[in-house]
């Protein structure tokens, strides 16, 4: 378990509505990260297979949920929460719950997979680790489940309009990994699923589930497709060459958006 310090919700932490999809993710992340280094007992830094290579334990699928009633609001004091709910290696699912008053304000789940490069300066060559982590596996069973999700989202059709495109930037998309960072592949999603329904009313993310199938390189174009039926949204992300990079299955209700 890996409680956080309190915030007080402000510019960093907030959308236009409540807690930032953004931010939350980073930080879950972050925390399970955390927790992954309390496992190992080994900070993130010092991660490496029995070949010495650097391996990083990469997002591979992830869930969020969001209180679009009961919002967070500016000023209000929260904390995050991250505990590994099960681990089947290299695989480790974790959530995260963001709670204030006393109230939960959003929960985020994210599996996790410890990779490492094949090809040196390459985001398009990983692959899995499994000699290193020596934790005793729990709940395999939540794994389980996810990743047969996961395999069948890989090919899953989809019929959606191309909504956007984005240009990929390393010093703006990539983390210290130098992976372009799961939470921008949401960012996108999201920009996308924006930019789809704008001149409408505004719709919102209560409940978003991921699933990711490759990483990009500086200079890539992600071409952001989305579908819409009533409040069930789905946005595929793909490469100049087709490629699934990314498949999101969100539900986005009707949100009112207070006045400024």
């Amino acid at each position: 378990m890996t409680p956080e310090t309190p915030w007080q919700a402000g510019l960093p932490h907030l959308d236009i509505h409540t807690l930032s999809e953004d931010w939350a993710l980073a930080q879950a992340l972050h925390q399970t990260w955390q927790a992954l280094a309390q496992s190992l007992n080994l900070p993130a830094a010092l991660w490496r297979d029995s070949d010495g290579k650097r391996m990083y334990a990469a997002v591979t699928a992830l869930t969020t949920s969001f209180d679009l009633e009961n919002v967070l609001a500016e000023d209000a004091v929260f904390t995050a929460e991250t505990a590994l709910m099960a681990i089947r290696k290299p695989h480790a699912l974790s959530e995260t719950r963001f709670v204030s008053g006393g109230q939960t304000r959003a929960t985020l789940r994210l599996l996790t997979t410890f990779v490492r490069r094949d090809l040196a300066g390459s985001n398009k060559k990983l692959s899995k680790v499994r000699d290193v982590w020596q934790a005793q596996d729990h709940a395999p069973h939540l794994i389980d489940d996810l990743l047969d999700q996961h395999h069948h989202a890989k090919t899953m059709p989809v019929e959606a309009a191309l909504a956007m495109r984005h240009e990929v930037v390393q010093i703006r998309d990539f983390n210290v990994a130098g992976l372009f960072y799961f939470k921008n592949f949401v960012a996108v999603a999201k920009a996308a699923e924006w930019c789809a329904n704008r001149g409408q009313p505004t719709r919102l993310n209560a409940e978003r589930r991921c699933f990711y199938f490759a990483n990009v390189d500086d200079g890539d174009v992600i071409h952001a497709r989305v579908a819409r039926l009533g409040d069930a949204t789905t946005t595929v992300l793909e490469d100049a060459r087709g490629q699934r990079l990314m498949l999101s299955q969100a539900t986005t209700p009707l949100v009112d958006i207070a006045s400024r």
